[in-house]
């Protein structure tokens, strides 16, 4: 309402209604007026007040609201979307961007189109006699399961037998499925490292994510930093086979979503910074790199949800 806007700017100007009334050569109570919706000011005087408020006349006619992000519920706006098989919105492009980047992260030889393709039409794009990794392809459709069973369990608690749901989802049905090793959907039961780094031993796993999950659940404020804290912890561990970057970066985005912090999605192009911030992180040298990684991918994700609901 123009008249609540001019009171607005009034008060953000920190003026009072017979100072804006002397300037404007009218008495107060016209100002009152203008305020309360009892008069609209002639042009004469919207030119008077939009060079005073040092806005432009539309500006001041305008009646779009400002886009406050606080005041969105992307989970709540994901599970609508999902629910009405929405396309080109928040949710599609949730699904193709957090996909395509946390697969590429690993190794996968898709490309952003083709990920697109999939999730689209439920079939591959091929060109130029590409030549496409089955799992990859599997994975792909995985992660797209994945990302709407975490949206149905967002609100609740963190688990052990959660996380290893999401690892079941992502894995089931690609060849490391087959290996009985691999041990799809449960801890990992041969040694791994990350990069030069060694990771907890299998016989160790079980304990240590017991303590990190009942840690993270003690918590009585969970902010974006304790999610990283989590993250860093949980990759230390790498309590699965494989597939460990992708269940934790799912985990990441669940908690988010539960505290009702905007989520992140970590883009390939940032995975360097990435890689480099958990290892700083992870060695207690240097935790600002990962926290600045996650929260630039924080703003990047504000900027999807301001594209689409602005």
């Amino acid at each position: 309402m123009l008249g609540d806007k001019i009171k607005l700017y009034r008060e953000k100007k920190r003026m009072t209604q017979n100072e804006v009334a002397d300037i404007l050569n009218v008495s107060p109570a016209t100002i009152s007026k203008y305020e309360s919706g009892a008069l609209e000011p002639n042009i004469e005087s919207l030119k008077r007040l939009a060079e005073l408020f040092e806005i432009s006349i539309d500006e001041l006619l305008s009646d779009e609201k400002e886009f406050d992000i606080s005041n969105i519920n992307v989970l709540d706006i994901l599970r609508e979307q999902k629910d009405m098989k929405l396309k080109g919105n928040l949710y599609h492009n949730t699904q193709i961007a957090f996909t395509y980047n946390t697969n590429h992260i690993e190794g996968s030889t898709l490309t952003e189109e083709q990920t697109r393709y999939i999730f689209e039409t439920n079939t591959i794009l091929f060109e130029d006699k590409t030549i496409a990794n089955v799992n990859d392809i599997i994975e792909t459709t995985n992660h797209f399961k994945l990302i709407d069973y975490m949206i149905d369990v967002a609100n609740d608690e963190l688990t052990e037998d959660m996380i290893k749901k999401f690892h079941k989802i992502l894995k089931t049905g690609t060849s490391d499925a087959q290996k009985e090793w691999f041990n799809v959907g449960e801890y990992k039961q041969l040694p791994n490292s990350v990069g030069d780094m060694k990771t907890t031993a299998p016989k160790d796993v079980q304990k240590n994510m017991q303590k990190l999950v009942e840690w993270y659940n003690s918590l009585i404020q969970i902010t974006i930093h304790e999610i990283i804290e989590f993250h860093a912890r949980f990759e230390k561990i790498h309590p699965f086979q494989d597939c460990n970057g992708r269940v934790g970066r799912i985990i990441a985005f669940k908690e988010c979503l539960k505290n009702n912090i905007i989520p992140f999605i970590i883009l390939d192009k940032d995975k360097l910074f990435y890689y480099r911030g958990l290892k700083e992180y992870q060695s207690n040298r240097e935790k600002g790199y990962l926290i600045d990684t996650c929260l630039n991918a924080q703003d990047q994700y504000i900027k999807i949800i301001e594209y689409y609901l602005k």
